[in-house]
């Protein structure tokens, strides 16, 4: 499975929401699965807008994987390998890529933490980004700016297979 990402990502950003957290417990229970899941509970993403985001082999290997069957939130992985790739929100214009699937050597950095409220009881969080209890003003409007850059499209993404 591989995947192409054109230009700079949207945000980078560590999220500790519960739904995260349940869905990297569940990814780490398949077998031969890579962890999503940070040491402290948070798990790194890299958000791309949709039309920057190419399929370049495997596509057919994706399958979905939803909390609940009726949240527009899937998250998609290589059945080949058990490999979370990434999510996907189906009435946003980005995908949210797991940090972890991109090279070290090219991962960008962490600008964010979000939902921190959610962290596991004892983890303390360093001050090294800002850390949100919730989505930040400041995460909504990169968001907001992306989507006015692609003129408030939202293309929906034909590649991930079911």
């Amino acid at each position: 499975m591989a995947i192409e990402t054109v230009g700079k990502p949207i945000v980078t950003a560590a999220c500790y929401c519960a739904s995260c957290q349940e869905a990297g417990r569940q990814f780490a229970d398949l077998p031969g699965a890579s962890p999503v899941l940070n040491d402290d509970g948070g798990t790194g993403y890299v958000l791309f807008r949709k039309d920057r985001v190419h399929p370049l082999k495997g596509a057919g290997l994706l399958r979905e994987y939803r909390l609940n069957p009726r949240t527009k939130t899937r998250r998609f992985g290589a059945t080949c390998c058990s490999t979370p790739m990434f999510v996907e929100f189906t009435a946003g214009h980005w995908l949210t890529f797991y940090k972890a699937r991109f090279p070290p050597e090219s991962r960008p950095p962490l600008e964010m933490r979000v939902m921190t409220k959610d962290r596991s009881a004892g983890v303390e969080l360093d001050d090294s980004v800002p850390n949100y209890a919730k989505h930040s003003g400041r995460f909504m409007l990169k968001l907001l700016g992306a989507w006015v850059a692609m003129g408030f499209r939202t293309p929906k993404i034909d590649f991930a297979g079911k």
